[in-house]
């Protein structure tokens, strides 16, 4: 039985009254991860308890079903399961079954991690809905173990002189991410007030962060972390040094607009290469790309051989569902 996907302010599935991460309030929808160009208070919404425990208050539904990754729920006349995204706490994809036809929705999603951690698995689907962020070929990141270590090493040379390092980094989910990533190298950090409850989210879900404080003035042998906007907390400091932790830190043009001495290429996405191993694995023969760099991609998967299009230029795109 035909049904269709459509654009409208987030990707509906429609015959099966779901939305995936709309961008305004919907009676079902589909949220991926807690970050609030992602997060609406919808009517119900399905997520996962890690999402919930992170989700601001002011982005909170009003109903909720927390599902378990890895298990099939039934909505409706179909299916839906949810697996890790690897973005942050409580990200997920969702892979939506009916009449023996699957389609993932990536959501933001990170394929490869550091410290030996293995990869975010990729469920075999027909269509593929996938966030194309970095959908340029020049955003290829290197190692991030290795990223990393250099963060680590910047800091503590900065450490050494007496001048305060900062690291820009997003205030949920990133800023806690990077503490974690940076959990071997000894360093103890100091959060701007906008990362504090992230953080507490984090540690009341069960993650285990390194030694840190709220910034509060001046602080000494602390790593301070501070979103890349709004860094009043950050100039009220004596000596110090921004670094923009981002993927975007490939393109010098973005990141001096935050005012960052530097920048390190540590992402919590996925880079160029990432995104057409997902869509490989995957096993999809129609992907459909939202947010970012989505006609690029779209056309360098064409090249490829993969039938491919941006969602957004697509009015309705009819799908065996």
């Amino acid at each position: 039985m035909t049904r269709h996907v459509t654009w409208d302010k987030g990707i509906s599935l429609v015959g099966h009254d779901l939305w995936l991460d709309p961008l305004t309030v919907r009676d079902l929808a589909f949220v991926s991860h807690a970050h609030t160009d992602h997060a609406r208070r919808h009517r119900t919404a399905l997520m996962t308890a890690g999402t919930h425990a992170v989700l601001p208050g002011l982005r909170r539904p009003k109903g909720v079903r927390l599902l378990p990754l890895g298990e099939w729920h039934p909505l409706g006349e179909a299916s839906v399961s949810l697996y890790d995204a690897g973005h942050m706490l409580g990200s997920a994809q969702i892979l939506f079954e009916h009449g023996g036809c699957r389609l993932l929705y990536t959501g933001d999603l990170k394929l490869r991690h550091g410290g030996n951690q293995p990869d975010t698995p990729i469920p075999l689907a027909d269509v593929v809905v996938i966030e194309s962020t970095y959908g340029r070929p020049h955003f290829r990141f290197p190692d991030p173990d290795c990223v990393a270590e250099q963060v680590a090493h910047w800091c503590h040379r900065a450490l050494a002189a007496g001048v305060t390092p900062v690291l820009l980094a997003h205030a949920l989910g990133k800023a806690q991410e990077l503490m974690l990533a940076l959990a071997s190298f000894g360093l103890r950090f100091a959060l701007e007030e906008r990362c504090v409850p992230s953080a507490r989210g984090y540690e009341a879900a069960g993650i285990g962060l390194p030694d840190w404080i709220e910034l509060d003035g001046q602080v000494s042998d602390r790593v301070v972390i501070a979103p890349p906007v709004g860094k009043d907390a950050v100039r009220a400091l004596g000596r110090y040094r921004t670094a923009l932790v981002s993927g975007w830190a490939l393109d010098p043009s973005f990141w001096r607009i935050f005012g960052a001495d530097l920048a390190f290429p540590l992402s919590d996405h996925c880079d160029f290469d990432d995104l057409v191993e997902v869509v490989r694995r995957s096993g999809a023969d129609q992907v459909y790309t939202v947010h970012g760099f989505t006609s690029d991609f779209a056309r360098h998967l064409r090249r490829r051989g993969v039938r491919a299009h941006p969602l957004q230029e697509t009015e309705q795109l009819a799908l065996a569902l």
